[in-house]
């Protein structure tokens, strides 16, 4: 397991499925694992409120 450096961004991804639009919201950090960049998911953000998603992905980056 890495060790937790670096910054962590707020990831938000979109899909489709019988005309409904599901979002998901993940906290999430990038790092090098034997020279590929990997993702490590710190928790799920999407039961919060967007106001407050929006703060936090405004303070992470």
């Amino acid at each position: 397991m890495p060790s937790r450096t670096g910054t962590a961004h707020v990831v938000t991804t979109k899909r489709v499925y019988k005309d409904k639009v599901y979002c998901t919201h993940l906290l999430r950090r990038s790092y090098r694992e034997d020279g590929k960049v990997k993702n490590e998911t710190l928790g799920n953000l999407s039961h919060l409120p967007d106001a407050l998603i929006d703060i936090i992905r405004r303070s992470c980056g």
